[in-house]
């Protein structure tokens, strides 16, 4: 771990949610934290930075969540990184491929930060 520090790669293409988390997440001296916007990015992002966890905007650009989720999972470096989904979608179908495709978790937009944060730290095995 870098500095004790835990790594969150924050990936959406809407710079408000980008600068909500890096804001709450950075104030947070347990974690380090990146942005990527694209799906493409947090490929790069994810082999360069090693993160502990990923929140992930299901709809980005250029591909949607699942996609990115099958991907992290089929490399056994990456086996052990947890994964937020954050979506508007509510169609329980395709939440439930989400977490087939290797989500731990599901939140809908438009989510409580609070909640947010606790599940960020269950995942993390943070009290």
């Amino acid at each position: 771990l870098e500095g004790g520090k835990r790594k969150i790669l924050i990936v959406d293409d809407d710079e408000q949610i980008i600068e909500l988390f890096q804001d709450v997440l950075g104030r947070d001296e347990r974690f380090a934290v990146k942005a990527a916007r694209t799906g493409y990015d947090a490929g790069i992002m994810t082999e360069q930075f090693k993160p502990d966890l990923m929140i992930l905007d299901y709809m980005l650009p250029d591909i949607n969540g699942n996609i990115v989720c099958k991907t992290v999972r089929a490399n056994p470096n990456q086996s052990a990184m947890k994964i937020i989904i954050v979506s508007g979608v509510v169609n329980q179908s395709e939440v439930e491929d989400l977490l087939d495709a290797g989500a731990d978790e599901f939140v809908k937009k438009p989510f409580n930060l609070e909640q947010l944060m606790k599940m960020v730290n269950e995942l993390l095995e943070l009290s």
